[in-house]
């Protein structure tokens, strides 16, 4: 069974995740990447010192020396990876709830490992063929600071000095995790005036779930509505995402927020784009306005960023807003989308809700649902219910008719199903629902 889901490994300390795993995982990466350093990273939640030990006390028994780079968020550390050409362990569930914790593997270059490469770590740690040092050549731990390089790689993909000019009211979520770090000093850089909320880091998450869904972020949607901000944002827990609610505190939705960037982006220079089958078809009228390809890959960041080094892309992203730029790093970023949306803003000298407005208007409706004991022979009744609707099976099943789908697939980080249903329609998107929720129950 692989031990890699969509997005590294997960589970909860002692139950579904071993932190002798972490040790392992620490052995393994030192094994693996021709490097005599492994950096670490890790998020607040209340199992990360304990799996940080374990990853560390793995590194240096490889025989290679551990770069702790603390408490950051996980593009910080990628950025380091990218930077000094180092592999690196991220401990992070990112929007997990705050009974999980993960291990997250970086390469070299800052992206995350494709499939093959997992595929190589996994039989290493399956029949333990890491590398153990003697005594005499034991690792050492080093300190590094990874949040400098982090905020200064955003910068350069914005333009601060013509967002200074217009002094933003800003309003953060911070989730009680690693952004507390770094987004306020992003927003400084960029003279903003902000208020910042759940800013304390706290594993136990009180202020909201650690995933940044518009039911978790009520509060902030309560306060948006009565502050007068120009803006707010809330990010999700290892900060590799962030959503947004414009001027009048109305959610953006992930998706239109992708396509946004993606429009503003492609504006300046040309180039195919990468997105998962869970993406609406707005980024492909987005795509089509510049005469570029969209590339459909499985549901995964890690998936679409493997296909932008393959397809050489420009740009990709998700449905839940995580935004990918290769030029800043080959994987999602809060921070980066928060200084986009900005100067999105400052160079169009517009609200975001009237930019957001004249995008298309595809909606997209997510829904969770109980994993089905058969899933093949679900796949195959929803085939049967929708004959007349196009089909593929690129990740779960996508069911589509003209800008209209249906996907259905397995939840890559959580036990449960996961259900996409798009239209510009909001009475199509309603009676979909309501069938497949139908034929789940017949299952």
């Amino acid at each position: 069974m692989p031990l890699f889901g969509t997005n590294g490994i997960r589970g909860v300390l002692n139950e579904t995740l071993d932190p002798e795993l972490g040790y392992k995982l620490g052995m393994t990466i030192g094994t693996y990447y021709d490097s005599d350093q492994v950096a670490v990273g890790y998020d607040n939640r209340t199992s990360s010192e304990i799996l940080k030990d374990m990853v560390i006390a793995g590194v240096l028994n490889s025989g290679k020396d551990a770069t702790d780079l603390g408490m950051i968020p996980t593009p910080a550390l990628q950025i380091y990876s990218k930077i000094n050409s180092l592999p690196g362990i991220m401990i992070t569930a990112s929007h997990n709830p705050s009974d999980f914790n993960g291990l997250k593997v970086i390469a070299m270059d800052g992206t995350n490992p494709g499939r093959s490469d997992e595929s190589k770590i996994e039989e290493i740690i399956a029949k333990e063929t890491y590398m153990k040092t003697t005594w005499d050549f034991i690792g050492r731990v080093r300190h590094e600071d990874a949040i400098r390089p982090y905020i200064n790689s955003i910068l350069k993909n914005v333009k601060p000095n013509e967002i200074r000019k217009h002094r933003f009211r800003i309003l953060v979520d911070c989730a009680n995790s690693t952004t507390y770090v770094t987004t306020p000093l992003i927003l400084n850089k960029l003279g903003t005036h902000y208020v910042s909320v759940n800013a304390n880091p706290d594993g136990l998450f009180p202020g909201r779930s650690p995933e940044p869904t518009e039911e978790n972020i009520k509060d902030l949607i309560s306060f948006a509505k009565t502050g007068g901000f120009d803006l707010s944002a809330a990010h999700d827990g290892d900060g590799d995402r962030a959503v947004f609610l414009d001027e009048k505190g109305n959610m953006i939705d992930g998706d239109k927020l992708v396509a946004l960037l993606a429009d503003y982006i492609l504006e300046k220079k040309k180039g195919d784009l990468v997105f998962p089958v869970a993406s609406t078809f707005l980024i492909d009228r987005i795509a089509e306005k510049y005469g570029v390809k969209v590339i459909r890959t499985p549901v995964g960041s890690p998936v679409v960023s493997e296909a932008l080094i393959k397809y050489k892309g420009l740009l990709g992203g998700e449905e839940n807003g995580k935004i990918i730029l290769p030029e800043h790093l080959n994987a999602g970023d809060g921070g980066l989308s928060l200084a986009l949306v900005l100067d999105i803003m400052a160079s169009t000298g517009s609200e975001i809700s009237k930019i957001a407005s004249a995008l298309p208007d595809y909606k997209l409706r997510r829904l969770k649902m109980p994993l089905v004991q058969d899933f093949e022979k679900f796949k195959s009744d929803l085939k049967n219910f929708y004959q007349r609707m196009e089909h593929d099976e690129i990740d779960g099943l996508r069911l589509v008719s003209k800008d209209n789908f249906i996907l259905v697939r397995k939840s890559g980080t959580e036990p449960l199903m996961r259900v996409y249903i798009s239209s510009m329609s909001d009475e199509w998107i309603e009676s979909r629902e309501k069938e497949i929720i139908r034929i789940i129950k017949e299952n």
